[in-house]
């Protein structure tokens, strides 16, 4: 008995002994399947909590940024603070504050090592400085002796004084790092307390 075997005429055909190829049947092309074939409400719910979570994540983010101060905006608004308790404390804890505030400018602001040194260690430091001209020098120096005053010899200070401090001090922080020593000079030394500690 002699089999003919079956004969693989192409793909999806097969032919065996003695019969015609039989086709492998073909199914028709299915049309787009629906994204979602929930009721509109659920569509429209799940898109309002999506966009109320975003609200609120970009609500949160946006409260936490914080907004750095430049070294000047600092200072003026530390200066301010000083100005709206100007009657309260002591001498001593203004002359502190009011010092604070400028030798901390000077130093985020302009670099210099005016924070970590004595009055008298800053101003070494700053001769033969281009940074500041002579007359700018001599007008910081008469601010910090000022300042040292009510520090240090338990100097006294009246409203206007402690005002004139201030005022000193706003003239060095707006000028930015050429000081105009016009400003600070405007403030006579009669105004500002310990005149005889310079």
């Amino acid at each position: 008995m002699n089999q003919t075997p079956d004969i693989t005429m192409g793909p999806g055909m097969t032919a065996g002994a003695g019969t015609a190829p039989t086709p492998v049947p073909l199914h028709d092309i299915v049309g787009p399947l629906p994204f979602f074939s929930g009721p509109l409400w659920v569509i429209v719910a799940v898109l309002f909590t999506v966009a109320f979570a975003g609200g609120l994540l970009w609500w949160f983010a946006g409260r936490k940024k914080n907004v750095r101060l430049t070294p000047r905006e600092a200072a003026l608004r530390d200066l301010a603070r000083l100005r709206a308790s100007l009657t309260e404390g002591t001498d001593h804890s203004f002359g502190v504050g009011v010092s604070d505030v400028l030798r901390c400018f000077l130093g985020e602001a302009l670099g210099l090592a005016a924070p970590r040194q004595t009055t008298e260690e800053f101003l070494e430091s700053l001769r033969g400085s281009l940074r500041f001209l002579p007359s700018e020098q001599e007008a910081l120096a008469e601010f910090l002796h000022h300042a040292d005053y009510m520090k240090f010899a338990q100097g006294e200070a009246t409203s206007e004084q402690r005002e004139a401090l201030i005022v000193a001090a706003e003239a060095f922080v707006r000028s930015g790092e050429k000081t105009t020593a016009e400003q600070v000079a405007s403030v006579t030394s009669s105004e500002m307390p310990g005149k005889e500690a310079v």
